[in-house]
């Protein structure tokens, strides 16, 4: 009973505003890192980047044979993935919301990357059609509060998306339809938005892109050999550019 007295009077914190204002709001360095995926030091977040960079993210057949003008990151945050695309990127390109660019670009100067840009969402059309070769997107479509944000996303993926390019996006899974949290229910940095993969894919196949490749259920820890570790909320889907316009949805 004083569970849900505590949830009937606790203050909704909005989902976009939380992401938008609280990072500025952290002090150390790694507090701002751990803001947006948690961590205990600058070199674990370095670590763990990799991590993900090599196992996850760009663990797909083609990866290799990808042009590497631009990448693009949708939801930056930290910018520890962004430096692992500098890595491999003649140009390493985020997109987000947040109000603390410059603590991102700090993180990454300590990095030494220098190929670096960052945007705000609201300003991708100033990246030309076609102009990216790889897109991602990893821990941040859940995080969502609206189905039209990722529709606004996956627009500029199908429109920005090379020729030859891969778009990976990685989601937050629902079991039947599309499910966003109430502004009642959030908490901060929890998940706000699932998706039943199927119905991803289908808006990604309207909005101009062609599924190549899914995985509905994905493992936590992909480096256990045995094929064990918890089931994530996370599933995900390789895309490349489409053969027809995008549809309204």
């Amino acid at each position: 009973m004083l569970g849900k007295l505590r949830a009937f009077f606790k203050k909704p914190l909005p989902v976009r505003e939380s992401w938008t204002r609280e990072p500025a709001r952290m002090g150390t360095m790694v507090e701002f890192l751990n803001w947006f995926d948690a961590t205990t030091s600058v070199g674990a977040t370095v670590a763990k980047a990799e991590s993900d960079w090599r196992a996850r993210i760009t663990a797909f057949e083609g990866y290799d044979k990808l042009a590497r003008r631009r990448s693009l990151e949708i939801g930056f945050g930290g910018g520890r993935l962004v430096a692992q695309a500098a890595g491999d990127f003649e140009e390493a390109t985020g997109a987000d919301i947040h109000e603390a660019f410059d603590r991102t670009r700090e993180f990454l100067a300590s990095q030494g990357v220098k190929n670096a840009r960052l945007f705000h969402r609201d300003e991708l059309g100033a990246l030309a059609d076609g102009s990216c070769d790889f897109i991602y997107s990893f821990i941040v479509f859940q995080h969502f509060d609206t189905l039209e944000e990722v529709d606004f996303y996956l627009h500029h993926c199908a429109r920005l998306l090379s020729k030859d390019g891969f778009c990976h996006i990685f989601f937050g899974r629902g079991d039947s339809g599309i499910r966003v949290v109430d502004a009642r229910d959030f908490t901060k940095r929890a998940c706000s938005l699932f998706i039943e993969p199927a119905l991803f894919r289908e808006r990604a196949s309207r909005l101009g892109l062609k599924v190549i490749g899914h995985e509905d259920s994905m493992r936590r820890d992909v480096t256990r050999p045995d094929g064990s570790g918890n089931v994530s909320v996370q599933a995900r889907v390789l895309m490349a550019r489409g053969g027809g316009p995008p549809q309204v949805l």
